[in-house]
């Protein structure tokens, strides 16, 4: 099925690219009328396309233009496109069904699931699937996975009226308004030893040419090396996810409001490798600084936190994140000076405290302005100027 559904990607994209170099247009809807016919018993593929699940197949077609619609956007956008592409088996993973609730059927103990074209498949879960809408079926690191879209009814926490300010960091997880310092428990630089075993393992059982292209790539010592490298750096995932699970559930259980700072990790994470003409500075310590804030999954726990939220009925709010290190908590005055290094002494007052726990501060009182103008509103950026 996984086979079936990539040829036919790749022969929609062939499609699409012929026809435009004919100057012909293809929609999404005359492509969908092709996989109609070819279903028909009268062609000699019907074998194929005919024994895959019909909803699977108009997955892929849809697959197909939010790829195109994101090459388009980034292209009236002035970023680099990155035109779609081949898709080869190794890329290619994930069943999708649109209508899961009426492809999948478990059995009465949700020990099996009845898949079309496939036949009753035993599994292993924990909690009870409840009324689900769409659904994959995803091959990762040699497992099978199913994947299910439920809503989930909103568990409201007892009101409270405590505002909470998070100060995102390196050196600490998150620093909180209340003073607490959250461990950065750094899981990918606990693990950088053993990754770095592993990644020599497969060096080591690999086959190149001249040109540097591998040769062995279904040699079965080099596939068992390249899982047992996938395996480790998906428990390292794993534990990264579970503590900020942990985390975020803590933080939305002490307060009805939470101040976040609206960070841009996409620009802070940039390289600073520059170009051929104008190179950049400092690459080696900045790309380490990349990775330090990667490993501490910054992106993840602003998702935790808002969905958690939700689920909680309690507010999330994004603060402007400017001058947030360098701005007083108790007299506002903003200057570099005052932060020094780990600690924060305010040149003016001469306020002093941890200097994450004083941008806690700061991005506390920015949230609980918003909060104030906005009362029924939900997660929702204010402006420096709003936060003045």
């Amino acid at each position: 099925m996984l086979d079936v559904t990539r040829q036919l990607y790749n022969a929609l994209l062939q499609e699409r690219r012929d026809a435009y170099r004919h100057g012909v247009r293809i929609t999404g809807k005359q492509q969908y009328a092709e996989i109609t016919a070819l279903r028909k018993p009268m062609h000699r593929i019907d074998s194929q396309l005919g024994a895959v699940y019909r909803e699977c197949e108009d997955a892929v077609l849809h697959r197909l233009d939010l790829a195109f619609a994101a090459f388009f956007r980034r292209v009236a956008r002035g970023e680099t496109p990155g035109y779609p592409r081949y898709k080869p088996a190794a890329r290619w993973s994930q069943l999708e069904f649109p209508h899961g609730d009426r492809a999948l059927r478990f059995n009465a103990a949700q020990t099996k699931v009845v898949v079309p074209g496939l036949g009753a498949v035993p599994l292993r879960k924990g909690r009870t699937i409840p009324h689900f809408g769409r659904a994959w079926l995803v091959r990762k690191y040699e497992r099978w996975y199913a994947c299910f879209e439920c809503e989930r009814v909103i568990s409201p926490l007892p009101p409270s009226d405590a505002i909470v300010g998070i100060d995102r960091g390196v050196h600490v997880l998150a620093a909180t308004s209340t003073g607490e310092l959250i461990d950065n428990k750094a899981f990918g630089e606990r693990n950088r030893r053993r990754i770095a075993l592993h990644q020599r393992k497969v060096e080591e059982v690999t086959v190149r040419d001249a040109a540097g292209r591998v040769r062995n790539r279904q040699d079965a010592m080099r596939k068992a090396a390249v899982l047992r490298l996938a395996r480790a750096k998906e428990r390292e995932s794993n534990r990264r996810r579970d503590y900020l699970h942990k985390m975020a559930r803590a933080i939305v259980a002490s307060a009805g409001i939470i101040g976040l700072e609206n960070l841009n990790l996409r620009a802070m994470t940039r390289s600073a490798k520059g170009s051929i003409e104008k190179p950049g500075r400092n690459v080696a310590a900045k790309a380490a600084l990349n990775r330090r804030m990667l490993d501490a999954g910054f992106g993840q726990l602003h998702r935790l936190l808002a969905e958690k939220a939700e689920e909680a009925a309690r507010r999330v709010v994004l603060v402007d994140p400017r001058f947030s290190s360098q701005e007083c908590s108790r007299c506002g005055h903003v200057a570099a000076e005052s932060r020094r290094r780990r600690r924060f002494v305010c040149v003016r007052c001469g306020f002093s405290c941890h200097a994450d726990v004083n941008a806690a501060l700061v991005i506390r009182g920015r949230a609980q302005l918003c909060a104030r103008r906005m009362p029924n509103a939900g997660a929702e950026p204010v402006t420096q100027h709003d936060a003045a």
